[in-house]
């Protein structure tokens, strides 16, 4: 199972790859700093797309092979399944997507940086197609879904392209004042598409029983890991841009790069949470599969289908969110004290650590 979750978050990270760097080649050699993007990271990208799709393939044919052996339920899976079918349409998309930014300067001309970027949005499109969402209500599961990794990616794209690809800081007031309304509107936009789909799989007013299943364990943690994500877009949105208007001496990539390190562990926790048996009934799904082992470990008492959670305060979790607020406060007076960006990661991360705690720890 390890090996799905790898393979989804690379997926994730390589079409967000993609997306940054042909984005990029629109915006004014004015409005952002000097950036060099290796060709062969186009390329592997792309391959990185074909490998790391087939997981969800690779695992209905492991789960339904025993029953009429290998070659029939290959052949069943890729022509019978929307997910195979999403995969043959990759496959034979990115054939054409390689040898395109294979020989052709893709990244010198506005006009082929359009192409590709039609490329990727399309076999972004044929993700969305695959997903769960859109088996359940056709098109209204799939625009969102679509619209939902879109937006993850035009943001975290941009920003891994930025953080990793810069040469200089040159031009990044420049840079901010297009980069950070655009982050706002993604991140509204991955909210909103975010919301809707989680509708779609368990009633808003059930989250805290979710908790008890897997699924629930990996979407209250995606949920966590958006927080430290937040304090850095704000220091590297708000913070750091009044800083280089006061012409103080700071250097912001290696924040940006700490941003999006942090936004990968967003990808794995959606990567989890995509493999989880969506609970569209908690008693149905708790009385098949069993609680899960986080909540158990967590959990002193009888686990039953039928049983509501409860949450209240106590001497444990008061004392778990104070320590959560205190890495909180941590990571601004860190940043105010020049520290290095790995300090307010690590703040960030054990921020995230003291809330899951806290949170599990409510349970009564």
């Amino acid at each position: 199972m390890i090996w799905i979750y790898i393979s989804e978050s690379l997926l994730y990270l390589c079409f967000s790859l993609l997306m940054g760097a042909f984005i990029i080649q629109f915006i004014p050699a004015r409005l952002k700093p000097e950036i060099r993007i290796p060709k062969r990271l186009i390329q592997l990208s792309v391959l990185g797309v074909v490998f790391f799709s087939v997981a969800p393939v690779i695992r209905l044919v492991i789960f339904l092979y025993e029953d009429i052996g290998l070659m029939l339920t290959m052949q069943n899976v890729l022509g019978g399944f929307e997910v195979g079918k999403a995969w043959n349409v990759t496959v034979i998309l990115a054939i054409f997507f390689y040898l395109f930014v294979s020989l052709f300067p893709v990244l010198k001309s506005k006009v082929l940086s359009g192409i590709s970027l039609v490329f990727t949005f399309i076999l972004l499109l044929a993700l969305g197609w695959a997903s769960h969402a859109a088996s359940l209500t056709e098109w209204g599961g799939f625009v969102s879904h679509s619209l939902h990794f879109l937006a993850v990616t035009v943001w975290v794209g941009i920003l891994l392209i930025v953080g990793w690809c810069s040469k200089n800081q040159e031009n990044w007031l420049s840079y901010l004042r297009w980069f950070t309304p655009l982050a706002i509107a993604c991140f509204l936009t991955i909210t909103g598409t975010g919301l809707f789909l989680m509708t779609l799989v368990i009633d808003v007013n059930e989250y805290g029983d979710a908790w008890m299943l897997p699924y629930g364990q990996a979407l209250l943690v995606k949920h966590l890991t958006i927080i430290p994500v937040l304090f850095f877009a704000f220091i590297n949105g708000f913070w750091i841009r009044r800083k280089l208007k006061r012409q103080e001496q700071i250097n912001p990539i290696p924040w940006l790069k700490f941003e999006s390190i942090l936004l990968f562990f967003t990808f794995v926790s959606t990567a989890v949470l995509g493999q989880q048996e969506p609970p569209h009934s908690i008693e149905t799904t708790l009385a098949g599969s069993g609680p899960s082992a986080m909540f158990d470990y967590f959990y002193s008492g009888i686990i039953e289908p039928t049983m509501s959670l409860q949450f209240g305060l106590n001497t444990i979790n008061t004392l778990f969110f104070m320590v959560a607020l205190i890495f909180m406060w941590l990571i601004i007076y860190s940043f105010r004290k020049k520290a290095p960006a790995v300090v307010p990661f690590f703040l960030g991360m054990f921020s995230v650590l003291s809330l899951y705690f806290g949170l599990m720890a409510s349970i009564q």
